[in-house]
């Protein structure tokens, strides 16, 4: 199998694993309906609906303002859900000064990068940055508590585990690939561990799904 023949498989699994994973959301959404998270299956069905805009009619050529919008709803999803979850007040009064930091990078970003056309980068690294923030303080909670003995059977555990190794793994591929986008080979290699990191992400967020605890 080629490369770009390899790139097009990884292209039609992530959308079937993102698919799966809104259906199992769906399906569990019982066990965690009394928590945060509840508003957690309409963001991956908005992924999927988002993933299948961006491929189709005037977006396919120019899909980049739909990722723009995607990201900021995303982020400041997942920041507010750790933000409710974490019972640390002063961890909390540092994620309410992270989102702030967010917000202003949301407003001036466009300033030299344009919405409708271009990547807002320093919103995604930032937006990014302040995640893995909070996945650190959300660790560094339940590890002092006896919540650390189930962890396993925690969905925002393996949500986190997921953001994590995402995030780690595409940070360096979104400050980089720009300088490859007129190198054929290099940049696909990258879209390619991007894929990859999605499958993991969504994978994580399936096994979560499976094993939770109800709530």
């Amino acid at each position: 199998m080629s490369i770009e023949a390899f790139d097009i498989f990884l292209g039609n699994t992530v959308l079937i694993i993102e698919i799966i994973a809104a259906g199992v959301a769906l399906i569990s959404f019982s066990n965690y309906k009394h928590t945060p998270l509840k508003y957690f299956p309409i963001l991956l069905v908005y992924t999927v609906v988002n993933e299948f805009i961006g491929g189709i009619g005037i977006f396919k050529t120019n899909n980049v303002v739909i990722y723009n919008i995607y990201n900021i709803i995303f982020f400041l999803f997942f920041l507010w859900v750790f933000w409710h979850f974490i019972a640390n007040k002063r961890f909390k009064k540092w994620i309410l000064g992270a989102v702030i930091i967010f917000m202003l990078t949301c407003i001036i970003n466009p300033i030299f990068q344009n919405f409708i056309r271009e990547s807002q980068l320093f919103t995604y690294l930032i937006g990014a940055c302040t995640l893995l923030f909070c996945i650190i303080l959300y660790y560094i909670e339940i590890l002092s508590t006896s919540q650390v003995l189930i962890i396993n059977q925690e969905l925002l555990f393996w949500i986190s585990v997921g953001l994590l190794l995402f995030y780690v793994g595409y940070i360096p591929i979104k400050l980089t690939r720009v300088f490859f986008e007129f190198h054929n080979n290099m940049y696909i290699n990258l879209r390619i561990v991007h894929r990859l990191l999605i499958i993991i992400l969504n994978g994580c967020f399936i096994t979560g799904f499976l094993w939770m605890k109800k709530k």
